[in-house]
């Protein structure tokens, strides 16, 4: 029989762990006040690499305090990592003089510093979000109050875990001088298009839980988002629609399906209530849409996929037909296993 595989076939990779860049000062006090500027360099690399500087490259300082300078290093030092991330700029924090160097171009320096003084804004209340604050990277999303909690997670961890995972930055803010609205918190969302939408929807199904019938209510704010937004002109967003027992199929085992399709399709798949959101290029949004009908199809028997010889994402292997059950492993472990690893989704035709 025929294996089909499909999907990009690029191995799973570990998420980025931030480096512990608190110098060894915060440990003693005293020893570091000592210490030369040099040795008290925390960088952290953003867009750096071998990646030639960009013609407006350069150098922006900000003096912060002490407490201000626990606030931006976080937990071993992450937070530092993820400004740096988010922003691609270069982020140096030189402890004993608490100056902030911030590196890379223009735009680069201006997000770098924008999410900096977000975060320490946090240490002293509620951040406030102006209109220039977006420069292309900010999606703000409307979240229930009755959801905030659930939102946030226990000490903040469900937002630290979606950062994590769609290298954004994410933080509870109020817009303007208007104040907070009683029914609704503004989650303020920064990061590249694809990595806001990844947060968002992942934020809009979280709240969808606790309050049904919320993506209803804003869908023509929530669907339409960032459209054309992207390298490629063609970001977009599909939906679909689905029964309770096709949804509990779609998902899979703590959420394994879904995953599975996000990863092979390269589209950001997310399930919100009963409905399907495929968010990213017309390929992409194509393939996701594509693989989902033939994971559906393998209910009613085997799938065949014509055309398959032409297509770019599909490679075929000879398996003998004594191997199908050793390949395919104890309730499909083996060929499970393989897709968990390499992104992809199989089956056999």
């Amino acid at each position: 029989r025929q294996l089909r595989r499909s999907g990009s076939g690029r191995p799973r990779e570990p998420p980025a762990m931030g480096r512990d860049s608190r110098s060894p000062s915060r440990g003693g006090r005293g020893r570091s006040r000592s210490r030369s500027r040099k040795d008290s360099r925390s960088p952290s690399r953003g867009g750096g690499g071998g990646k030639r500087r960009p013609d407006d490259y350069g150098v922006d300082t900000m003096k912060i305090t002490d407490d201000d300078a626990a606030f931006i290093l976080g937990k071993g030092g992450k937070t530092k990592e993820k400004i740096s991330r988010v922003s691609e700029a270069e982020i140096e924090l030189f402890e004993r003089d608490l100056i902030l160097e911030i590196r890379g171009s223009k735009l680069q320096r201006r997000r770098a510093k924008k999410y900096a003084e977000g975060v320490m804004a946090q240490r002293t209340g509620p951040v406030s979000i102006t209109e220039d604050y977006d420069d292309g990277d900010l999606t703000m999303l409307q979240v229930p109050q009755e959801a905030v909690g659930f939102v946030t997670g226990r000490a903040g961890n469900f937002l630290r875990s979606i950062e994590e995972e769609w290298g954004t930055l994410m933080f509870f803010c109020e817009v303007g001088s208007g104040g907070r609205n009683k029914e609704y918190e503004k989650l303020a969302i920064f990061g590249p298009v694809r990595g806001r939408r990844g947060a968002e929807l992942k934020v809009l199904s979280a709240v969808e839980t606790k309050v049904p019938g919320f993506l209803d209510r804003f869908r023509d704010d929530i669907i339409p988002r960032d459209k054309g937004k992207d390298e490629t002109g063609t970001w977009g967003t599909d939906t679909m629609t689905f029964q309770d027992d096709e949804l509990s199929y779609a998902l899979g085992k703590q959420g394994g399906t879904r995953k599975k399709l996000e990863r092979s399709s390269e589209c950001v798949v997310q399930y919100v209530g009963h409905t399907a959101i495929f968010s990213g290029t017309r390929s992409e949004r194509r393939r996701a849409r594509e693989y989902m009908k033939w994971l559906f199809e393998q209910l009613e028997g085997p799938v065949y996929v014509d055309g398959w010889e032409e297509r770019d994402d599909c490679t075929v292997v000879e398996v003998p037909a004594d191997c199908i059950g050793y390949v395919t492993g104890a309730r499909r472990a083996a060929l499970g296993g393989i897709e968990e690893e390499w992104g992809v989704l199989m089956f056999f035709m």
